[in-house]
């Protein structure tokens, strides 16, 4: 890259992490002047040796810091932007590895936002009886995704890309080497051309690789829904499946996915590249998503065109369920006596993910190997990856709906309550029915279920006046102004179609007939 630059430091609060991978990074931005050195070259390569093992750099750390020293491993672990340090956010900089233990900063741009889409949820049933895996108790990649090659989720997922496609098998996984790489990124900042990269040998890491008669699809997986995801990873092994093809000269049409199993859904972001020179230039080509059934009628076959269709929900059970449950007479309070602030969460599956961590002891133990309390804005960034203001806005809707409860004595701790716990045991349906009875019983979100069902197109001024309404006697510190109101119906809507969704009585935009 020709040229100087010129970088301007900003980080707004909520971006700000308290962890020692920024603190390890201000150490070594100091020492060696990392800032200038791009602005007058245009990047900054640094080797491990002059990083935490580096006797000056841990003469620096001792100075400012009383925490242990981290290894070099625990500060180069960039994944998702969120965790990113905070002089790489503040100065719109990012790290890429080069091999032979060296990295380069320079201001380029390698996250891809990950969407989730207004899309049908398939349910979809194991053809066989399995013993040997508790599909209830899913808690690692690998076996996310033997249940979705079990159930078929990627047969279905090729069959649908191109219906020549009738048999998928699985190749590559683990670790492999890529030779000889040039690609370009795009610049962080504004009028700057992108940025090359020049490596002789890659080892990338591959959660799988999947093939079928007409197409391979590669496969980056987690086991929560991130904001934003590290498109090397799927970028890297695309370029190794292109070598492979040019080795073997057999070619097919290759997509990469991003899979993410939450508590309830299997959620695949099928993306293309399409240039194989660029690594922005991933494009979503289509989002599916899944639901394990135990109705035999959901078992996966491609000779039939909608096989994985919606369970046969009746409409009116779900409006009669609803009708039946109780207005709820007083707005939501901790036991600690604090009202519960109106909820801005948009993402029911993260709140149910949420929750399920909370349960899972007071000290979470962070990527970096910190450990924190498991409630705090730190676990919640460095679990999810979204910025630290969600982190209030979820403990906020779990409290609004009395999953989680503040109690008197200890105003400042949060415990998962007795209905919190019931419903992270229950099934799938189960847990679908009594969140709509939950959802039901405050006046905003029944105004929205109910419009939904009925496609009515006019809902969220509606919702706008049921939350001001529903809020109007709370204190003025926990009033509503114009500027977040709107915000909150959204998100009450959002909640909403993806209740209804979940149930199979909406497919994401509108109510199904049956």
């Amino acid at each position: 890259m020709d040229g100087k630059v010129k970088l301007t430091y900003k980080l707004s609060p909520e971006a700000k992490r308290n962890n020692n991978p920024s603190r390890a990074w201000e150490v070594l931005f100091q020492k060696y002047n990392i800032v200038s050195q791009i602005e007058q070259q245009g990047y900054f390569d640094i080797k491990t040796s002059q990083m935490m093992r580096n006797s000056d750099v841990r003469k620096l750390w001792n100075e400012k810091y009383t925490n242990t020293i981290p290894d070099n491993r625990n500060i180069l672990k960039f994944d998702f932007s969120a965790d990113l340090p905070n002089v790489f956010k503040a100065y719109k900089l990012q790290i890429m590895p080069l091999g032979k233990d060296t990295y380069r900063i320079a201001p380029f741009n390698m996250y891809c936002n990950l969407t989730d889409e207004e899309v049908p949820i398939h349910p979809i049933t194991s053809p066989i009886k399995i013993s040997s895996l508790d599909f209830n108790k899913v808690t690692t990649e690998p076996n996310a995704q033997t249940v979705a090659e079990i159930t078929g989720m990627f047969a279905y997922i090729f069959n649908d890309i191109n219906n020549k496609n009738r048999t998928v098998v699985s190749t590559l996984s683990g670790k492999n080497n890529v030779d000889s790489l040039s690609f370009s990124v795009n610049s962080s900042l504004n009028n700057m051309a992108p940025i090359n990269f020049n490596i002789k040998n890659w080892q990338s890491e591959i959660d799988g690789v999947y093939e079928s008669e007409e197409s391979i699809l590669i496969i980056e997986s987690k086991m929560k829904l991130p904001k934003d995801f590290n498109i090397r990873q799927l970028f890297i092994p695309r370029l190794l499946i292109e070598q492979i093809m040019m080795t073997t000269k057999i070619h097919k049409d290759v997509y990469a996915g991003y899979f993410v199993k939450t508590k309830d859904v299997y959620m695949f972001n099928i993306y293309q590249f399409t240039d194989l020179h660029n690594m922005n230039s991933i494009e979503l080509y289509k989002q599916y998503k899944f639901r394990l059934s135990d109705n035999a009628d959901y078992i996966y076959s491609p000779n039939t065109a909608d096989q994985v269709a919606y369970d046969l929900v009746n409409v009116h059970s779900v409006k009669h369920l609803i009708d039946a449950q109780p207005l709820g007479n007083h707005y939501p309070r901790y036991e600690s006596g604090v009202f519960v602030s109106y909820p801005q969460a948009n993402n029911l599956q993260l709140a149910l993910d949420y929750l399920d961590m909370l349960t899972h002891g007071k000290n979470y133990r962070t990527i970096n190997d910190e450990i924190v309390p498991t409630d705090s804005t730190e676990a919640f960034i460095d679990t999810f990856k979204y910025a630290g203001r969600q982190h209030d806005y979820y403990l906020n809707l779990l409290g609004y709906f009395h999953l989680i409860d503040h109690p008197k004595d200890k105003p400042q701790a949060t415990i998962v309550t007795d209905t919190g716990s019931r419903i992270l045991a229950m099934s799938v349906e189960g847990q679908s029915q009594l969140l709509l009875k939950l959802f039901a019983q405050r006046s905003s979100f029944r105004i929205t279920l109910l419009k939904l069902l009925k496609n009515d197109t006019d809902t969220k001024q509606t919702v706008i006046d049921e939350i001001l309404k529903e809020t109007s006697a709370l204190p003025e510190s926990n009033q509503l102004g114009p500027s977040t109101i709107n915000r909150r119906a959204s998100c009450v809507i959002n909640l909403c179609k993806q209740l209804l969704t979940l149930m199979g009585v909406y497919d994401g935009k509108r109510t199904i007939t049956h």
